[in-house]
């Protein structure tokens, strides 16, 4: 907490602008990898606070929005109780909503909302899905329009198939070529900056595996 606070204040003081990038950049890039090595409540929560003791400051920038609503998803995700969930879904959603004020054709937020509508889903399927999936779907488009070679854009509709029942045109074997794309993509994929989004490859790899591994033991 000590340590946030008194970066705020540096900030609050710099007068050169690449400084206060610095700063801020490598603030938040600390909260972010450490969220993406161990998932747990306490690491989104702690992004979360970064983010959102940034914008204090810094309001004029998506990534810190971006990174606010990230890590309220991914909480949702994590929490238990249900109640919980929609509270986290709904901060994921307003910080969202924010972000795409300041940048309304960036390919990433169009990917955070697919995540948060997903989230969403996770409440209740049964009750959420019919909702909340055509809406994850058409944020993919968008995101998929806006920029072809954002990984990201197949590794959550890759996620989306292997989870969808085979009954309703989901199921591991047709999530495999869109992970193997997804793969592809990552490979050739460079983040514009250090603090730009770049997760997903890692769990793309994981789950590449394991519907390459069940549909060869289908083929046996």
């Amino acid at each position: 907490m000590k340590k946030i606070i008194f970066i705020v204040v540096i900030l609050l003081s710099a007068h050169n602008v690449n400084a206060i990038d610095t700063l801020y950049y490598s603030v938040l890039r600390k909260s972010i990898e450490q969220a993406h090595k161990d998932y747990k409540m306490e690491n989104y929560r702690q992004l979360a606070n970064c983010s959102e003791r940034i914008l204090l400051v810094y309001k004029d920038d998506w990534l810190p929005y971006y990174y606010g609503a990230y890590a309220y998803a991914n909480m949702s995700f994590i929490e238990t109780d249900e109640n919980n969930k929609e509270t986290f879904c709904d901060k994921a959603r307003d910080l969202l909503n924010d972000a795409m004020k300041i940048k309304p054709d960036e390919s990433e937020l169009f990917v955070l909302r697919s995540l948060v509508c997903f989230a969403r889903m996770a409440i209740s399927p049964m009750i959420n899905g019919p909702l909340y999936l055509p809406k994850a779907n058409n944020a993919l488009n968008d995101a998929e329009r806006l920029d072809p070679e954002n990984p990201r854009v197949y590794y959550m509709r890759g996620k989306s198939t292997m989870n969808t029942p085979k009954f309703f045109g989901g199921g591991k074997e047709l999530a495999l070529p869109v992970f193997e794309k997804a793969l592809i993509k990552f490979r050739e994929f460079k983040p514009k900056s250090t603090l730009h989004p770049s997760w997903g490859k890692e769990d793309a790899e994981r789950l590449y595996k394991e519907c390459r591994r069940d549909s060869l033991k289908a083929e046996n």
